[in-house]
């Protein structure tokens, strides 16, 4: 039996990123660059277009009594030649073109494929829970390995 994304019958499974496109659940807004599956589309994914980055530097505090958090600073990043440079070893706040509306019956995150992981870092969100819809792109966080200049 199938939901048209995965097996009923495993509790944990990535799930067919055409029908993940079909349906909706990766999407662009009105006046983004549209996907372009011929480019985007992978065997277990959809390549994600960054949109934006910003440095984050300083310190957090996460308390139990969420008025006393602190976050760090967040500072957007400038397009340098048609590129974002990134350094090695600091931490990136980044956004997609792409959005993400998650159905009920599935959850998702952003993960970098083994090319980044290989060559220049990681990249990952937190889980989008079951409902969850982004508005003006979803969010990952990168930590470079080296410099780096993405497009």
């Amino acid at each position: 039996m199938t939901d048209g994304y995965v097996d009923n019958n495993f509790s944990t499974a990535i799930a067919n990123p055409a029908l993940i496109l079909k349906n909706g659940v990766v999407y662009t807004a009105e006046g983004v660059p549209e996907i372009n599956p011929a480019e985007q589309l992978q065997q277990v994914g959809v390549d994600l277009r960054l949109a934006k980055a910003s440095h984050v530097v300083g310190n957090a505090t996460l308390t139990i009594d969420k008025s006393k958090t602190e976050k760090p600073s967040f500072f957007d990043m400038q397009v340098t030649n048609g590129f974002y440079l990134f350094k090695k070893g600091e931490l990136y706040s980044i956004d997609f073109y792409e959005d993400v509306k998650v159905p009920a019956n599935l959850a998702g995150i952003v993960k970098h494929r083994s090319t980044i992981n290989r060559s220049i870092g990681t990249i990952e969100s937190g889980w989008y829970d079951p409902g969850f819809q982004s508005s003006g792109g979803c969010g990952a966080v990168f930590r470079p390995n080296t410099d780096v200049k993405i497009e």
